[in-house]
């Protein structure tokens, strides 16, 4: 079993065609049936480049691929990226096969959620992976202890960042 993104589909039908496999929501605590079909979810990211050479030119393009429901489906299908507004996630011109569709259906359920914003970036998420990964080989003592340092380490960052002060 494999945690990953709705984007997978699209390299295992370049690159193995051939694979049987499945795609499904992540299991939930029996105590909460509810959270069923819900999961993780991110949107597309786009930029403009620090110093483009047509800045206005770029901001139209990105209006375009964020908010034109034809663009958006558009680019799911080729990309087999969840289109990111509910207009588009309910796109006619959506082709979803049977590996795609669950991560449509993991888009549009309430009780799916992702990363917060904060000031830090994703400094609390690399503080995160790199305490999970030390605990996870046997290096990060107790749990608890472990986990209250986090909390605190990103609550530093957080304060570091609003109070003017690079972390």
């Amino acid at each position: 079993m494999m945690i990953d993104g709705e984007y997978r589909t699209a390299f295992i039908a370049n690159e193995h065609p051939e694979l049987s496999y499945g795609t499904a929501p992540a299991p939930v605590d029996d105590d909460q049936p509810e959270l069923h079909g819900g999961g993780y979810i991110t949107g597309s990211i786009i930029g403009i480049p620090k110093g483009a050479k047509n800045p206005g030119a770029a901001w139209e393009l990105v209006k375009y691929l964020a908010y034109n429901d034809h663009a958006l489906a558009t680019l799911s299908n080729g990309l087999r990226n969840v289109p990111t507004t509910n207009a588009s996630l309910k796109s006619s011109e959506l082709k979803p096969d049977p590996h795609f569709a669950p991560f449509l259906k993991i888009f549009a359920n309430p009780h799916s959620a992702t990363n917060p914003i904060t000031a830090a970036g994703a400094a609390y998420q690399e503080a995160a992976e790199e305490f999970f990964a030390k605990y996870q080989t046997g290096k990060g003592g107790d749990l608890q202890d472990g986990l209250a340092k986090l909390d605190k380490q990103i609550d530093d960052q957080l304060a570091q960042i609003t109070s003017g002060q690079a972390p």
